[in-house]
């Protein structure tokens, strides 16, 4: 377990897809203000006015894509030391195990120890009461110690039934963006690129 003994620090493995950088990433209108915001935060993690930085949006619309860049670039150019990605459900599964090993001090510790900390799908959260409240206060140790908080959702938080209050209300401290369905000309490009990657011809 990363987590097994309280007090000692150890190596975060990051969970990220190195496949998934800024390069890869086709911008368009309906992810422009996203990807301008997220190209920000790799930049400078912890550092801008958007802090946490939530986007959300449908299925599929290169939200994981976009979140774990700013991860990818902010270690591999040096402006992050530790990052960690995790969804919601695998956070609450670690937690649930911390508890069951009596290791609930050194989980918290280990989140708390990171530079940048992503976390995908926070709607999952909604109706996990003590989850929730683990992840509130690692929330506000890393916020206090200007660490990036990075997180998605696939619906706006108001529509997220049981995410308490506390929580909606620091998630809003930073910048909320969407992303939209991609219009021809993205889809296109999107298209062609992993047709590229696939090593397949398309006519167009």
């Amino acid at each position: 377990s990363p987590f097994a003994i309280p007090g000692v620090r150890r190596e975060v493995d990051p969970h990220l897809d190195p496949l998934l950088t800024f390069d890869r990433f086709i911008e368009g209108d309906c992810n422009r203000l996203a990807r301008s915001a997220a190209w920000a935060i790799a930049q400078q993690p912890g550092e801008t006015a958007f802090n946490p930085f939530l986007i959300y949006g449908g299925v599929g619309l290169g939200k994981t894509h976009l979140i774990q860049a700013i991860g990818n670039y902010a270690r591999t150019h040096g402006h992050a030391r530790t990052v960690r990605y995790t969804s919601s459900e695998q956070f609450t599964s670690e937690f649930v195990r911390a508890i069951r090993n009596n290791a609930a001090g050194a989980f918290a510790e280990l989140y708390q120890s990171v530079d940048v900390l992503i976390v995908d799908d926070v709607q999952f959260f909604g109706g996990k009461e003590k989850t929730q409240e683990q992840f509130f206060h690692i929330f506000n140790e890393l916020h206090l110690q200007r660490k990036q908080i990075v997180l998605s959702s696939d619906r706006p938080l108001k529509d997220i039934e049981g995410l308490e209050e506390r929580l909606v209300s620091r998630f809003q401290w930073g910048l909320v963006a969407d992303v939209q369905a991609p219009e021809l000309e993205t889809r296109i490009a999107i298209l062609r690129r992993r047709a590229e990657d696939d090593g397949t011809k398309v006519s167009d």
